[in-house]
């Protein structure tokens, strides 16, 4: 009984762990793509994309160089991606930070996808990056 109990709990374990991964490649994509027109092994990942006043705020050149930062992030570190989905990160141009965040939604953006499975469905599955100041988190 023991030894079924740690065997099931390992396939779990495995189990999250992929679906972590395939959380984390999508919202890679989804970032990359700032959410326009995303693809993702063939399939097209909907959401969206906003920008909160305080973002709105920054000058021109800063915003661009911020949108820059954020589809190049790539430093994951288990502090700033504790879940190793790549939901969430900072990054900083012309001494301005920012925060970017993924949430997962239903089609209806009304609740939090379900977890695990339709949160790596694209069909069941919308994203919506946030762009926003820390000082408005």
């Amino acid at each position: 009984m023991a030894q079924e109990l740690e065997i099931d709990t390992a396939a779990e374990q495995a189990r999250d762990h992929m679906m972590r991964l395939l959380i984390a490649e999508q919202n890679d994509a989804f970032r990359r793509a700032l959410g326009f027109a995303v693809l993702w092994r063939g399939h097209h990942l909907k959401g969206r994309a906003v920008v909160t006043p305080g973002f709105q705020a920054i000058p021109e050149r800063t915003q661009t160089d911020l949108l820059n930062a954020v589809i190049n992030f790539q430093d994951w570190t288990e502090e700033n991606d504790p879940w190793e989905d790549h939901s969430f990160g900072r990054v900083e141009a012309h001494g301005t930070a920012i925060f970017w965040k993924i949430d997962l939604y239903d089609t209806d953006y009304t609740f939090g996808a379900t977890m695990p499975e339709c949160a790596t469905d694209p069909e069941q599955v919308r994203r919506v990056l946030t762009l926003y100041l820390p000082s408005e988190h």
